[in-house]
């Protein structure tokens, strides 16, 4: 019964406590202050991105801006310096036209001829004649005529063919008739047609080890040697055919023989 007394006595003696006034002086202090002003919150700023060179998004306008000036103006530098180019190059024609215009011009230069060398032509041309060497000189318009024929027949020819030329004003006929020059180019020819069958035949290698031997007399070439094989005997006959000239191809003389 006696302790709740004393209880009420130690809250008493708290409550007088020095501190606890002091407590209580501070708050009344803070009720007599008047209100202070609120001041407005700032309105946080807009960030600015930042570029991969370190410059802010805000330049970014202003530097594009910039590029498409430069394009343009390097447009326009181009677009004059192709109008130039144009300008000269006009120029440079128009200047060259005059040059041509004003250079006198020159004589056609006229071609080289001569009437021998139209009469040796002109007998070439003919087949009979062809085989013939006719040698042609010209004085003062006369042609003179100097070689050999087989027959009095071509040598007249000769002298008409020569005749026939423009700018031939006569022909001196000084050719020499000799029969036996007929047998003489027969003889020319032939062995001219055996020398380009030997060199055809040479150029397979299964005809050139055989080794035929090759004559032609009046365009007909005979073939001698020996084989095993009778198709190669055809093959050199075949070969000898395509030479111009040839008039028959004699095997007769080919003899097939047996293996040793």
């Amino acid at each position: 019964m006696i302790i709740w007394p004393l209880s009420g006595l130690l809250v008493l003696a708290l409550l007088s406590t020095p501190g606890h006034a002091a407590e209580e002086g501070s708050a009344g202090d803070r009720a007599k202050e008047p209100p202070r002003a609120v001041e407005p919150k700032k309105k946080p700023e807009p960030e600015t991105k930042s570029d991969s060179n370190g410059k802010h998004g805000a330049d970014k306008p202003a530097t594009e801006e910039k590029a498409k000036a430069t394009d343009e103006k390097a447009k326009d530098e181009k677009a004059k310096a192709d109008e130039k180019a144009k300008t000269d190059e006009k120029a440079k024609t128009e200047e060259k036209a005059k040059t041509e215009e004003t250079k006198p011009e020159e004589p056609a230069k006229k071609p080289v001829t001569s009437l021998n060398l139209a009469i040796k032509l002109a007998l070439m041309a003919d087949p009979q004649l062809f085989p013939l060497e006719i040698e042609v000189e010209m004085d003062k318009g006369k042609a003179i005529l100097t070689g050999s024929v087989p027959t009095e027949d071509e040598k007249a020819k000769v002298a008409e063919i020569a005749g026939k030329i423009d700018g031939v004003e006569g022909v001196v006929n000084k050719l020499t008739v000799t029969p036996a020059l007929r047998d003489k180019l027969a003889k020319k020819q032939d062995e001219s047609i055996a020398h380009v069958v030997r060199d055809r035949l040479s150029r397979s290698e299964t005809l050139k080890a055989v080794g035929f031997d090759v004559k032609s007399e009046n365009g007909i070439v005979y073939l001698t040697g020996k084989t095993r094989f009778q198709v190669i005997a055809l093959e050199a006959a075949e070969a000898a055919r395509q030479v111009p000239g040839v008039r028959a191809v004699d095997t007769a003389g080919v003899q097939l023989v047996a293996k040793d």
